[in-house]
């Protein structure tokens, strides 16, 4: 009978502790190096996603300009544009990463020409709101910032936080969206001509065509105001004093554009 090997059920050898240790060191330095270009890469590939996201949603708000013949304002773009997306208001308010997106008219004309949407794709590195960039200045300093930077702290106090970020540019999202050739192309753009003959200030507002109304702006005493690239059914409400005070005559753009002359009582159509 076969004697048994007395080494037969040696148990094989193992990891020293020196080893282990070894291991877990190179590991580590693995992880050091991959994590981080990893955690890179996933970032990238979302500012990307979210780059192409702002690109449709830019194209979504020319869309509605054509059909509706008005633009959204800040208070009801993401339900405005939502049909047109096809995505939900919440989805259209907010990015993937839950930051609020933010939609910016350019106050320099009415209506605006221009479109700016913006979105942060770092939590911590808010965004402002619409009522904060409310200067054509502010709107053309964020206009003209170049991917990849951030506008100056001088634009909005918040930009400040930003730059204390190491290459914080890389996650906000400027979507810039040019509507001049939807009114030049698509739209018959009309002018409306207020001249204030009277002696004291009188002023106008607009109600757009998707019912929503603009603050009462005033036309000094002597002042020519010219409302250009008006479109049908916007609405022209003019008053005899400033600030929106006693309503006087309201006009329904049409087809044509007009001239109303305001004699210190009343506004006159031309």
């Amino acid at each position: 009978m076969r004697k048994p090997d007395p080494y037969s059920c040696r148990a094989a050898p193992g990891f020293s502790l020196i080893e282990l240790i070894g291991v877990l060191a190179i590991m580590a330095i693995l992880a050091s190096v991959l994590v981080p270009n990893a955690l890179r890469a996933i970032d990238r590939a979302a500012v990307s996603a979210e780059t192409q996201t702002l690109a449709n949603l830019g194209q979504e708000v020319k869309l509605y300009l054509r059909d509706q013949g008005s633009l959204p304002v800040p208070a009801n773009w993401s339900t405005a544009i939502a049909g047109y997306a096809d995505l939900s208001p919440a989805n259209v308010a907010a990015n993937p990463r839950n930051q609020s997106r933010v939609y910016l008219a350019d106050p320099a004309s009415s209506p605006s020409l221009r479109v700016i949407l913006l979105s942060s794709m770092r939590a911590g590195l808010d965004l402002p709101t619409a009522a904060a960039i409310s200067t054509p200045q502010a709107f053309q300093d964020i206009w003209q910032t170049a991917d990849g930077s951030v506008p100056p702290s001088a634009n909005w106090a918040g930009w400040g936080a930003w730059g204390a970020v190491a290459n914080s540019g890389n996650f906000l999202v400027i979507e810039r969206v040019n509507l001049s050739p939807v009114y030049d192309t698509d739209l018959q753009s009309l002018t409306i001509t207020l001249n204030n003959r009277g002696a004291a200030a009188a002023s106008y507002n607009l109600v757009l065509a998707n019912g929503s109304s603009q603050a009462p702006v005033d036309v000094a005493a002597g002042q020519t105001v010219v409302l250009s690239n008006q479109v049908p059914r916007v609405q022209v409400n003019l008053f005899r004093s400033s600030g929106g005070i006693a309503l006087n005559y309201s006009y329904v753009v049409s087809t044509t554009g007009k001239t109303f002359d305001f004699n210190g009582t009343d506004w006159i159509p031309q």
